[in-house]
């Protein structure tokens, strides 16, 4: 994990610089893929967390999730946009879901459903960052 700016961490990636993590205060902005479970709550082990915040819920940021979102304890935030998706009631992976690079993608990124604690809209903060939707 690397300070990029004060307060504002980027976690050790499988793929760095290409599916960005990150720990703003308190919160856990994206979640990478299902893979990628261990790798951040391994480096989010000592740091305090409220809440868990998605950029969008695509499988390469809501992958893991729902692991970390149930190992600590802490809520799941995302637009009101994807809360059918990260529920479980809306398909993931959106673009041509008969391709077969999609198929791969969402059987090894996509992570299982979990509930939505708080919904977010245009303008909302988030650890001191602005929603745009």
């Amino acid at each position: 994990m690397r300070e990029i700016a004060p307060g504002l961490f980027q976690l050790r990636g499988l793929i760095p610089n290409a599916i960005n993590v990150y720990l703003a205060g308190d919160v856990l902005i994206d979640a990478a893929t299902k893979l990628s479970s261990r790798r951040i709550l391994g480096q989010i082990q000592d740091r305090p967390l409220s809440l868990h915040a998605l950029t969008h819920v695509h499988p390469d940021h809501q992958g893991a999730s729902h692991a970390i979102c149930e190992a600590r304890h802490i809520p799941l935030a995302c637009h009101a946009d994807g809360v059918d998706a990260m529920e479980g009631r809306a398909p993931v992976q959106t673009s041509d879901p008969n391709n077969p690079v999609n198929k791969v993608i969402g059987a090894v990124w996509e992570g299982p459903p979990h509930p939505v604690g708080r919904v977010l809209a245009e303008g909302d903060d988030v650890a001191g960052f602005r929603v745009i939707h």
